[in-house]
């Protein structure tokens, strides 16, 4: 009787248990300065672990991710939220959930952002933005005055007479 109960005890608390939510997403960062939406609905309760990959070149981003609670069921805990490793500021949380990240500097390639935290009873919603502004890259005629500049400037520097000193003693 002992082993059936513990069966009966084992197969409830499996069917109980939250289950967790990971999910991997791409985004599409435009190559110039854009902005794109991210986040993620949930409908059963459990853990949050979902990555957003974007792939942009060199240049600064920012963002601010978010969810509102609709009732005790419907509420989304972000736990901490990243871009690569810098986490986002936590602006309000229980309830109105809201978490920004400051202008960051980013390199080119792929990067992530995680978001980490769980699901309400029947779950939520939470959506992000990530705003992109690629780095100026210098125009050839900027290079070519710029050069042009560097080179008359040691050419005056050059061609200055040297000044005599002459130094007498009573």
């Amino acid at each position: 009787m002992t082993k059936f109960a513990w069966l009966i005890a084992c197969a409830v608390g499996s069917v109980a248990a939250a289950p967790a939510c990971a999910a991997d997403f791409f985004l599409n960062v435009g190559p110039g300065t854009s902005s794109t939406d991210f986040g993620n609905t949930g409908t059963t309760p459990g853990t949050i672990a979902d990555r957003f990959f974007f792939t942009v070149p060199n240049g600064m981003a920012n963002g601010l991710i978010g969810s509102i609670e609709l009732g005790s069921s419907l509420d989304v805990d972000l736990g901490s939220v990243f871009l690569d490793d810098k986490p986002f500021d936590v602006i309000l949380s229980d309830g109105v959930e809201l978490q920004t990240l400051s202008w960051t500097n980013l390199t080119a390639g792929q990067h992530i952002i995680t978001v980490n935290g769980s699901w309400g009873t029947a779950g939520g919603s939470y959506a992000g933005t990530l705003n992109f502004t690629p780095m100026a890259v210098p125009e050839p005629a900027s290079w070519a005055m710029m050069i042009a500049g560097v080179g008359i400037a040691g050419g005056t520097l050059r061609r200055r007479r040297a000044v005599r000193t002459t130094v007498r003693f009573a």
